[in-house]
């Protein structure tokens, strides 16, 4: 039989190595997010190439090409001071209408907004279970304007601090009947969230990140919404790679280390209220036989009772005034 404790080794060395099997079967997922990052990273390239053969204006709209395999995308790259972009904002940046009241965090002097249109590609980057897409998925990206040639750079964080980014598609596909549109927003880290539709076509965000227009596909199972994930104050952005794939594998990580830490300390109070008790037991049995080995009293009659009573004092006792010489 086993014993308690290697029971309690064993319990705990399972349930270390269970989270790690887990993280294995999540790699699917990860490589869903890491693609659509490295689509970022590569038409940031690709829009900031758009620079190349022009002497680069300010507020100018720029249109660059995209590579052949990725035919039906488009994109643009416009640069702007950021206290223009602060005061003034940008009206009618493809279907972007940006307000005044943009901070850019950390400040740079200069950014660089990369628009992205994802056409016929949108379904295979931002995919939705259950949904079908009435537009296409369409971007809006804050890099700092520093180097014109740099790539894989990270993506500033663009927060709107007064009215909201408005996104206003011009065409949409047939709406079927009986069903409501609903404008879907991505952040950068994986997050999906759901809004309403402002004047039939007409998305709102505070926020950078990509968007679109989508219905509910009813001739499939109905499948429950994604939950939003929560965006930080001032995240810090990413680069080549980078992303929220991990977002829900991370949160099932920290509820399995707390569940497994309060499991541990459980199973460690157990152990140690399991040896007091067996110590208790060996200090009780040792009273016992130390109690049945001692020597008897020897019995005295008082009245007509025998009582037992100890032996007499081996030492005289010597009073004070017997030291006095």
């Amino acid at each position: 039989m086993i014993s308690f404790p290697t029971f309690c080794i064993i319990f705990t060395f399972l349930f270390i190595k269970i989270p790690s099997l887990k993280s294995q079967s999540s790699s699917p997922t990860q490589d869903i997010s890491f693609s659509s990052r490295f689509l970022d990273s590569i038409l940031q390239d690709y829009a900031f190439r758009s620079f190349s053969g022009h002497r680069t204006k300010t507020g100018i709209i720029y249109s660059g090409n995209v590579p052949s395999n990725l035919t039906g995308t488009s994109i643009s790259a416009l640069r702007l001071r950021s206290g223009s972009l602060r005061k003034r904002g940008y009206h009618k940046y493809k279907e972007f209408d940006i307000p005044v009241g943009i901070l850019v965090n950390p400040y740079v002097e200069r950014v660089i907004l990369v628009y992205q249109n994802l056409g016929n590609w949108s379904n295979i980057y931002y995919p939705l279970p259950g949904y079908l897409y009435l537009s296409p998925v369409v971007g809006l990206l804050g890099y700092n304007a520093v180097n014109l040639t740099a790539n894989r750079l990270p993506e500033l964080d663009l927060r709107s601090s007064e009215n909201p980014i408005l996104i206003k598609f011009e065409t949409l596909k047939v709406l079927p009947n009986g069903v409501v549109p609903k404008c879907v927003f991505f952040d950068l880290y994986g997050g999906v969230a759901f809004d309403l539709v402002l004047n039939g076509s007409v998305c709102s965000s505070v926020t950078q990140g990509h968007f679109g227009i989508v219905v509910e596909d009813r001739s499939r199972a109905p499948s429950p919404s994604p939950k939003r994930s929560r965006v930080p104050e001032y995240p810090i952005a990413g680069g080549r790679g980078g992303g929220g794939g991990g977002t829900k594998w991370k949160g099932w990580w920290v509820g399995g280390s707390v569940a497994g830490g309060v499991l541990l300390a459980a199973v460690l109070v157990a152990v140690v209220v399991w040896v007091r008790r067996i110590n208790g037991r060996r200090r009780i049995g040792k009273m016992k036989d130390a109690a049945e080995g001692g020597v008897p009293l020897t019995l005295a009659a008082v009245g007509r009772a025998k009582v037992p009573v100890a032996m007499g004092t081996r030492t005289k006792p010597i009073l004070e005034n017997e030291y006095v010489s």
